[in-house]
């Protein structure tokens, strides 16, 4: 006879991959991505734009200049971010106005995909604003 808390193990070893109700279709837009195009500019030598994307729907990530923090939400191909807050240190310019159109670019985002190279495309009506490669974070 299996114990009781043996049960309970096997069930929660099943269960919760599987019951944590975030939709599969979110679970390939989980992790680190760092961004090489926003509005088909390309991004600033040696800036480093990304975005950490949780499996709970919380996003965090950097805009090249500032840090970001907010939310996104995935059902099928649909995709909406919001930022809901970035911090607000003064970088130059050409930093500031990267910014300005990522955030623009990002906030505007209403479905993703994935091109063959498996990089992440967000997109608004057809329209790539963002192309982003995963990478593996430093702990």
């Amino acid at each position: 006879m299996i114990s009781p808390v043996r049960t309970v193990g096997i069930a929660a070893m099943f269960c919760i991959p599987a019951c944590t109700g975030v939709p599969k279709s979110t679970e390939p837009l989980v992790g680190a991505w760092v961004v090489e195009d926003i509005a088909g500019r390309g991004i600033i030598d040696y800036s480093r734009v990304e975005l950490l994307l949780e499996l709970d729907g919380q996003l965090s990530g950097s805009t090249g200049c500032n840090l970001l923090i907010g939310r996104y939400r995935v059902e099928g191909s649909a995709m909406t971010i919001n930022v809901v807050t970035t911090t607000r240190k003064v970088c130059p310019e050409a930093l500031m106005y990267q910014e300005r159109v990522f955030l623009g670019a990002i906030e505007s985002i209403d479905s993703y995909r994935f091109d063959p190279t498996g990089a992440l495309v967000l997109q608004d009506d057809n329209q790539p604003w963002i192309l982003a490669q995963p990478y593996e974070r430093r702990p």
